[in-house]
């Protein structure tokens, strides 16, 4: 096996999907029936797709012929209809091209796309075949388990039927047979991506180490620093500076932010935010307009206010904060009790002093301020100032006697 793998070509990824999540769609908008897969016998890809196919099993891999036989209901239930057979490892097929071939065999009662080697010249299939379903079934009864596609459809000359030939580029449709073809298609993907950023006017200071994701949406004049993820589902507005070390998944960044050293998933980020460094942001997390998020800070399904400040070392998890509080530095807020998550209110104006522990379910009122070093565990009323922490005293000589008794 060229792949080494215990999972089967088709649920490798490429672009961070797997190679069947690439194909199906194309499949499902050309054809009128739900798609057949035939498999091994783990059952994997049955497992991954559900009710997206209906799945075959090949209990031995004897060949290519023998595989198609293993879906011999769904070939014989086409009569004279078109059965188009594809590879499993074509993750950057296009529609187009199913499509030509459908329109060929509709016409020649048989169809495949081909290349030219380019060390023999010879002609090779690209994995992309139609034929009408009786011609096709016909061809497998002739053939040997081991015979390939092509060889099937050598076997169609005996019915008087050439199959119709279209001749294609090699690199049109990449099939994956190894890890190389994995990284050639991730490349081509990848180029083809930042060709689309590039004509939507966004600076891509280092392709080679940045990785966009084919779904991402980035505004005009933003700016992709080396180092860069990019998955999923994110969104970039204009003008933001996305630097070094950021992993952004099916996150939202406004227009005009800047991120250093930024993890985040599931997030939303209003406009003009700076946010980093070393900063995560954990699912379900809203950043308002205008906010600092400063380094090693953690929030987490919590909503932030407009111009709040969270400058360094705090933890924000299951909370609703207010507008233009500033979170002193080490503050936490402490949102379970060891069997439940609970929620902290902080208004707005609020002032947190440093190393305030907030222990959820707890509210602090608009204006009000804490102690640093307090410990709050029950509501902050508006304007006020609380004081959690204990009285402090001095023993005056007591250093002394503590190191004498240590000697001892």
């Amino acid at each position: 096996m060229r792949m080494n793998s215990a999972k089967p070509t088709a649920l490798h990824e490429i672009g961070g999907k797997p190679i069947i999540d690439r194909m199906l769609p194309g499949v499902a908008e050309s054809s009128l029936s739900c798609p057949a897969i035939v498999e091994n016998a783990s059952g994997l890809i049955s497992a991954h797709v559900g009710k997206r196919a209906r799945c075959f099993i090949q209990l031995a891999p004897l060949g290519e012929a023998d595989a198609l036989l293993a879906a011999r209901s769904v070939i014989e239930a086409a009569g004279d209809g078109l059965v188009l057979v594809l590879y499993g490892n074509l993750p950057l097929l296009e529609v187009d091209y199913i499509d030509a071939v459908v329109r060929a065999a509709g016409k020649d009662r048989a169809a495949m796309l081909v290349f030219s080697d380019e060390e023999t010249e010879e002609l090779q299939p690209s994995g992309v075949f139609c034929f009408e379903g009786t011609l096709l079934l016909k061809a497998l009864l002739k053939a040997d388990p081991a015979d390939s596609v092509a060889d099937c459809a050598a076997l169609l000359a005996e019915e008087g039927v050439e199959t119709h030939e279209l001749m294609i580029s090699a690199a049109s449709v990449p099939q994956v047979t190894d890890r190389a073809g994995i990284a050639l298609c991730e490349s081509l993907l990848k180029a083809s991506v930042l060709e689309k950023h590039f004509a939507a006017g966004v600076t891509v200071l280092d392709p080679v180490s940045t990785h966009i994701g084919e779904d991402v949406i980035i505004g005009r004049d933003a700016v992709i620093h080396p180092g860069v993820t990019l998955s999923g589902n994110t969104v970039i507005g204009e003008g933001s500076v996305i630097k070094g070390g950021c992993q952004l998944h099916d996150t939202r960044i406004g227009k005009g932010c800047t991120l250093t050293y930024v993890v985040a998933n599931d997030a939303a980020v209003g406009d003009s935010v700076t946010v980093g460094p070393f900063v995560n942001l954990r699912p379900k997390t809203e950043i308002a307009d205008g906010c600092k998020i400063g380094d090693f800070v953690e929030v987490k399904n919590s909503s932030v206010g407009k111009g709040t400040k969270l400058p360094h070392l705090s933890y924000i998890g299951d909370a609703d904060v207010g507008s233009g509080v500033n979170v002193g530095c080490g503050c936490v807020f402490v949102n379970y009790d060891g069997f439940k998550k609970h929620r902290t209110t902080v208004g707005n104006n609020v002032f947190l002093g440093c190393q305030t522990n907030l222990v959820a379910p707890v509210t602090v009122g608009d204006d009000a301020y804490t102690a640093a070093g307090s410990t709050i565990t029950q509501d902050v009323p508006a304007g006020a100032m609380a004081f959690a922490r204990v009285k402090q005293s001095n023993k005056i000589g007591y250093v002394e006697k503590f190191r004498s008794l240590k000697k001892k």
